[in-house]
This record gives structure tokens, sequence and C-alpha cells, in this order.
């Protein structure tokens, strides 16, 4: 059997090849781009180069040809649809947020969802303690509206954390109230985090507000400026967008959802369903285009007729008059309302686009919405109820996974008010006590710090703070009205349970209850006896007969001899007369003419007129030097939890008097060394190093406690 030819190479065969090979070497990688981008790119670019030359064997077919390797890198599909997933990339994570925050607002079931998870676990939000007084007291600080409003800024809170992935509560501490003054929310965007080996939390670093960085830039109005420059001049030296500043951790706080442990920052909840939503947006803009089409189809007509049709042999061709008078005739038909063209044979119209029909994408609709839902843990069942064949127990999961999500949330939010109620009670004086024998004494705790100056660990005993904990209402998705009933049933059949925990998530107060069931109960019988008294009255006016009961109660009855006099009521004392019993010593009166016209015993003279000046009632009891020594005393507080309560008719202090706080703060107050104004290329440098400035630094009264004398606080809890 002969052997088949080889086809002929062409004459410029190695020209091309070298040609090819100098093309791999030009394109052989470029900044950025992995192995198999690389490869894919210059297989495509030889085989056009090689097919548009025309080499190659029989036919048509290039001699050279190179298969394009599928990739096997996963990360591949992400970069090619411009998912964003380098969660340590600033740019990325801050386009991140903004479609996040695009979501909420544009996507109904996203909005649904976050509000959900915002609002429902701060339901039944309260206060409790062992004192009313600091309930009231925080209660109206970090609820009430006038105070830092928690009920809606938690809300704002949850709305961040839930869609974004984190959120930055900054505090404002007013020294001189020992108090919070506001707290705000700052833009993730704008807070770096620099994680440190040394310390358990990281440091955070901030830009200015955008309103503050343009007051320092234009210095307008220039009274702010002033103020501004006068109380804070640190502040002048971060005014560019990409000056950091540092601020104190106590101040600013940040609340992160860590779905990836080793990143310092807050990964968004909405990022697992990010591809879902996407090809949502995909099905959007397919359906868009279809009901488009169908509302301007495009229509195309042709005028005119060839010789067989007509039956002759010269076909009619129109003329550009012709297919204007027919274009006119079309737009005056489309735009009235009842719509005819007369026209001949010669005219065929037909629709081109927009003969398909809307595709029922239903399915594919509802596939993403169950999966938008379950990034939440939330099903169609928890929230539209059950429908045919379906049932609330496959939703147990999804209800224990919820119901765990939100509880973790709740202890978050617990922890963050735990944190800034500690400082206003470190502030406040706020301690803990104990009962012993009807008197108060504090506790005490122990907490391990190191020395600045030696660098030594010490166990340092301090006074233990008290504050009211935050109460949420409990968190449970199952149906209430068949836990009540199992509660009902334990306790008839003998099992110990209380009424406060058979009203759970009920909003009653049981305390509140009991109180207002005592004030009715008293009320009630005081309306009753006095209605038997009215019937006893009426009938003895009358004449008419009284019922035993009523005489037995109302009517006046004789002392018997048997009974012992010192029971018997005592006759009301007589209020004497002026100017008819005989006169007496009467202190209390002023003063008579005699009485002014008397040379005091002193020698001194004594003008007509005058009166004489009150003698205080202590100062012949105390030395005169009592009185210098009390002055360092510490003040009883109407807010402190071992203060007296004040009468019905006394005015209560809003803030305790913590002058004994602040000074101490004052006497270990750090140094903090501000850099000269001449020396400008060090200033960023120096302020850089600093923990925070201005503004921006922490309350300088915490870990001020420690100083105080136990006994003293003692001396204060008996008082």
């Amino acid at each position: 059997m002969a052997q088949k030819p080889r086809p002929e190479q062409p004459k410029n065969f190695d020209a091309e090849q070298s040609r090819i090979d100098r093309l791999f070497r030009r394109f052989s990688s470029r900044p950025g781009e992995s192995g198999e981008e690389s490869e894919m790119r210059k297989n495509r670019r030889v085989n056009r180069k090689v097919a548009a030359g025309g080499g190659g064997g029989v036919g048509s077919n290039p001699s050279v040809s190179f298969a394009t390797v599928r990739p096997r890198d996963p990360l591949f599909y992400w970069r090619q649809n411009n998912l964003p997933f380098q969660f340590d990339d600033p740019a990325q994570m801050a386009k991140m947020r903004a479609y996040c925050r695009l979501l909420y607002i544009s996507h109904p079931i996203v909005g649904s969802c976050v509000d959900i998870y915002s609002k429902y676990p701060l339901l039944g939000l309260k206060m409790s303690c062992k004192d009313e007084r600091l309930t009231e007291f925080y209660t109206d600080h970090f609820l009430s509206k006038d105070g830092l409003d928690y009920r809606k800024f938690l809300i704002d809170l949850g709305r961040e954390y839930w869609t974004v992935g984190e959120a930055w509560p900054l505090g404002t501490f007013n020294e001189d109230l020992g108090v919070w003054d506001d707290e705000e929310l700052l833009n993730p965007d704008d807070v770096e985090v620099q994680p440190s080996p040394f310390l358990r939390e990281p440091r955070f670093l901030i830009r200015l507000p955008q309103t503050m960085r343009e007051l320092i830039r234009t210095r307008q109005p220039a009274w702010e400026y002033e103020k501004l420059v006068e109380a804070y001049p640190e502040l002048t030296y971060y005014a560019d967008d990409n000056a950091l500043m540092p601020v104190s951790n106590i101040l600013l706080r940040q609340m992160k959802f860590e779905a990836d442990t080793f990143n310092k920052r807050g990964v968004p909840l909405l990022y697992r369903a990010m591809r879902s939503l996407m090809q949502e947006e995909m099905l959007n803009a397919a359906v868009d285009s279809i009901a488009d089409r169908l509302y301007t189809p495009l229509i195309h007509a042709k005028l005119g007729a060839s010789a067989s049709d007509l039956g002759t042999q010269v076909p009619w061709i129109p003329t550009l008059d012709d297919l204007a008078d027919f274009e006119e005739a079309v737009d005056a038909a489309l735009a009235g309302d009842f719509r005819i063209i007369m026209t001949h044979f010669a005219v065929e119209m037909e629709s081109v686009l927009g003969k398909e029909d809307i595709p029922d994408l239903s399915p594919d609709f509802e596939r993403i919405e169950g999966r938008v839902l379950q990034t939440f843990g939330l099903s169609k069942t928890m929230l539209a109820g059950a429908s045919s064949g379906e049932t609330y127990a496959a939703d147990a999961l999804n209800r224990d996974l919820v119901t765990q999500m939100l509880t973790n949330y709740q202890d978050m939010v617990a922890a963050h008010y735990r944190e800034r109620a500690l400082v206003v009670a470190e502030a406040q004086e706020h301690f803990d006590y104990e009962e012993r024998g009807g008197k108060r004494y504090v506790k005490m705790e122990e907490v391990y710090e190191i020395d600045e100056e030696s660098g030594e660990g010490r166990i340092v005993e301090q006074p233990k703070l008290l504050i009211p904990d935050l109460k949420f209402r409990t968190m449970s998705l199952q149906d209430e009205a068949a836990q009540n009933e199992f509660f009902e049933a334990l306790r008839e059949a003998g099992v110990p349970i209380s009424m406060k925990t058979r009203l759970h998530n009920v909003a009653i107060d049981f305390d509140d209850e009991i109180e207002k069931s005592r004030e009715e109960a008293v009320e009630l019988a005081v309306q009753e006896q006095e209605t038997r008294k009215a019937i006893y009255v009426a009938l003895k006016d009358k004449g008419l007969p009284i019922p035993q009961d009523l005489k037995t109660d109302f009517e006046p009855r004789a002392l018997d001899e048997s009974q012992d006099p010192s029971q018997m009521p005592t006759a009301p004392l007589r209020i004497p007369l002026l100017g008819m019993d005989p006169v007496t010593s009467q202190p209390t009166l002023a003063p008579t003419m005699q009485d002014l016209q008397t040379t005091p015993a002193d020698g001194g003279v004594v003008e007509p007129g005058s009166v004489p000046e009150p003698v205080d009632a202590d100062q012949g009891s105390r030395p005169p030097e009592s009185d210098e020594q009390r002055e360092d005393m510490p003040k009883q507080s109407s807010l402190s939890p071992y203060a007296q309560r004040p009468a019905p008719n006394e005015p209560t202090q809003l803030f305790q008097n913590h002058e004994r706080i602040r000074s101490l703060a004052n006497v270990h107050k750090p140094k903090v060394l501000v850099p000269a104004a001449t020396d400008v290329e060090e200033i960023p440098v120096a302020i850089q190093r600093k923990e925070a400035v201005g503004l921006y630094q922490g309350p300088r009264h915490l870990g001020m406690r420690r100083h105080l004398k136990e006994d003293t606080i003692n001396e204060e809890l008996q008082v």
C-alpha cells in the first residue's frame, strides 16, 4: 500500500514560525495575570495570527493549533465576575459595603430581613437592678429621648451591623458631669484597624468627620473654627483626607460580624447571597429587555410588487415619494386611537422583534428568593405560614439557628451597654454593696495591673462597680400560645413555675401589677366602708331600723370598767389662745419692745429696731476646728446606691458631685508631650505615636477608684 504523501509545507513556514516565537516572548505574561489567563490569551492570539496569515495544511485549517485550557483556579470565576473577595483590600471592602447598602435600600427581601434582625431582638428593652434609684438613673440616661436614646440608636447600630458586617459607635464623654453626651456611628470606610501583638484589642485610627475637615480647611464659619482651634488645637494636623488619627478604644468600639476568624474587619452577612443577587439582576435585565421589545416592537414593511405579482412584464418599484407617503400613513395610523391603513396588495408588514412571549421565570426567582432567605436562616414557612404539604416542623432547624444568632446579638449589645455604663459608674461612684445586720458595706474586687514606672505586675484591690443589667425579651420563635399552654399544664401537674416565668414575653410588669393590685384593694375596702357608713347615717336620720352589723361598727359604746385606763383615748391638746391665757415664756414669738431696749450682758448697745443674729445650734456642741475637717468629707449624693431616699418635696440632683474622682484623675493625669508648633515636619510623627489626642482621648477618671479607701466609703454607706 502506497504511503499517503505529506502536505507540502509553505515556502515561508520558517519565517512564520519565528514570528510566532517572537509573539510568545513578547506576550508571555502581564503584571497581575495568573498562569491560566496568560496561557489562554497566548493561545487565542497565536490561533488568530496563524489563521489570518493563511498558513497551514489542507484547506483553511492552520498547521499550528493550541487547545484552550479550561482554568481550574476557583478564584478565576470570582475575578471574571468582578465579585470582591479580597477582604484585606480597603478598596474592595468599600465597594462591597456600598453595594450592600444599596441592596438594603432597594431589595424588598433583604431590607425586610435586616429590619427583622435589627428590631426584633430589642423588644422589651429595660433595665433591672437591686437599687431602684440606679435603675431610674441609667434608664433615664441611656433609654430616654433626652439621653442617649438607645431604643433608636441600637436599631441604627443593628442595621449597620447586619448590612455591612460591622458597626463603629463613637461616644463623647463629659468630664464635668461624668456622663456620656452623645453617641454616633462612624462610616467604616473612615476607620483603619491596626492589630497589635502586645495588646488584646487592636488600635483604631480614624479620619476626622467630613464636616470637621471642611471647617478646618475653609475656616468658615469663623467663630466655629476659632472655638475648635482653641479647645482642640491638635485636630488641625488631621485636616487632610488621608490623615489618620488614633482614638481611644474606650470611646470607639468595633462590633463586627466574624465571618472570617483571621480578618481584622467584619464581613457582611449579605456576601453569602452575593452571587444569587447578581443572578437575580441578570434575570431582571432579561425580563426588562423582553418587555421592552413587546412594548415597542420592530415592524418590517415591504412596499412594491414583482412582475409576476402584477401579471405584467414590468415590476412596480416604489419611488422615494411613494415610500415617504407610506411612512406618513403608518405614523398617522400608529398615533391614532382607531388605526387603519388603506393600501393594496403591494404592501407586506410583519413584526421582526416582539413575537416571543415573556417566559415563565418564576422558578428561577423563587430559587433565588429561597437562597436569600436562607442567608439569614429564614424560610417562607416561617414568614408566610405553612401551605399544603409543608409543616412548621420542617423549619425547626432554621428556627433554632435564627434564635441562636439573635441571642448572640443580644449578648453583644448588652456587652456594649455594659462597657458604656461602667465608665459612668466609676465617674459617679456607683459601688456595689452588701447588707449585713441592717448596714451596707461596699464590695471589693481584685484586679491585676502593671506598674507604669517599674513594669512589674501587682494585684490591686478596688471597689466593685454596680450598674443595672440590660434586659431583653426572651428570644423564642416558637408558637407562644402553645408554650403558654405547656407552662400551665406543668403548673397544674405540680411543677413550681413562678408567675414571672409564666408571664414571659408578655407586656406586663409583675412588680407594677402587684403594686397596682394592692392600691386597688385598699381603695375598694375604703369605698366599701364609706358606703356602709353612709347607709348607717341615712337610716338613723330617717328613723328606720338599722341592721345589727352597722350598729356594731358605727354606734358609740360605753367603756367597760374592766378596760385598762391606759388604753383609753386621750383628750385632744388644748390650743393656747393669744391674749386670753396667762403670760408664759414664749421663745418662738418675736421679741417685745422691752426685750429690744434691754442692754446685753456684754455691755453692748442694741439699737432700737435691730434683731439679734441667730445662734448656730451646733456652735456650742463642737470645737471650731470641726468645720475645717468636715470640708474634705465626702458629700452625700442622691444617686449613690447607699444614699438615703430624699423626701417627696425635696428636689433631687440629676448627677452626683464627683469632685473626688476628678481630683484623683487630675493628680494621676498622664503627661502628654505636645510637639512644638515650629517643628512642622516632626509634628505628624510625634502625634501618631500617641494613643489619642484632644476630643478623642479616653476619660481620665478610669482606674482612679483603686485610690479610694475602703473605710471612707464604708462610712458613707452608713450615712
